[in-house]
């Protein structure tokens, strides 16, 4: 067989583009990455689910087709689409002082008057305040909500969107992510024994930690379903073939199992 290095490169120009399914998805990139950098900033570990994000925006309602895309990608249950961008946002200009201060002079103090009363307007690509249009180069536009304060609200770094993410944790919440981080352990234990994909196991599980523990009889269903195992026990000692010491949430997590 002859080296791929000496082969012809592949010829694209017959590959049909879809600008607009590039331009839907590198949105949807930028929606996650802003949904994932909140949750960071929270230390909200990624397997800990939120109930819902809105993303807020207009013309965005073409990107309902990828919901199922970014409840996954950032781990949310719901994932809901507005419009009523101009209640939560408003478009702030931001000027270049030492490019207008020498352009412009005198004429500066008028300018800086109407940027801190946001008093200008887009003509297409060109703005004009205080009577004077701006060159690109001289100014940016960006998308800041109306309240600085809430930890919770992040616009898209292209600014056509805001998204809100409901950082509240609840109960149930917080045990479907421990559910999550105890089937993230056991897979590795499982590979960790070089068990086979398809191998059914018995699964025994020593915890102290109560909330672990209601964690684990709360989401058992979805924890067997995940791992293969056909049954789970929550016992005192482990007596079992394979036998991993796991910790989670600070807490010693021993898991052992049986390959049925």
């Amino acid at each position: 067989m002859q080296s791929v290095h000496l082969q012809d490169f592949p010829d694209v120009s017959n590959i049909n583009f879809d600008s607009k399914l590039v331009e839907e998805m590198d949105l949807v990139k930028e929606i996650c990455s802003t949904a994932l950098f909140l949750r960071d900033k929270e230390n909200l570990r990624v397997r800990l689910p939120l109930n819902q994000i809105k993303i807020i925006g207009q013309d965005i309602k073409n990107l309902e087709k990828y919901k199922d895309i970014i409840s996954d990608e950032i781990n949310v249950k719901n994932v809901i689409f507005e419009n009523n961008l101009n209640e939560v946002a408003d478009y702030i200009l931001e000027v270049d002082l030492k490019k207008l201060g020498a352009k412009y002079g005198s004429k500066l103090k008028d300018i800086m008057i109407a940027v801190k009363s946001n008093n200008w307007k887009q003509i297409n690509d060109k703005v004009e305040i205080a009577g004077i249009v701006l060159n690109n180069d001289e100014y940016t536009i960006k998308l800041k909500a109306k309240n600085q304060n809430a930890k919770n609200l992040q616009p898209l770094s292209n600014n056509k969107a805001l998204i809100e993410l409901d950082l509240n944790i609840t109960p149930e919440l917080e045990l479907e992510g421990f559910a999550r981080d105890i089937v993230r352990l056991i897979q590795q234990d499982r590979k960790e024994a070089d068990l086979n994909l398809s191998d059914k196991i018995s699964l025994f599980i020593n915890v102290k930690s109560d909330i672990i523990k209601q964690a684990i009889e709360k989401n058992s269903e979805y924890i067997k379903k995940q791992t293969l195992a056909n049954n789970i026990k929550i016992v005192d000692n482990i007596d079992s073939k394979f036998k991993f010491e796991n910790e989670l949430d600070n807490e010693n997590l021993v898991i052992g199992f049986d390959v049925e």
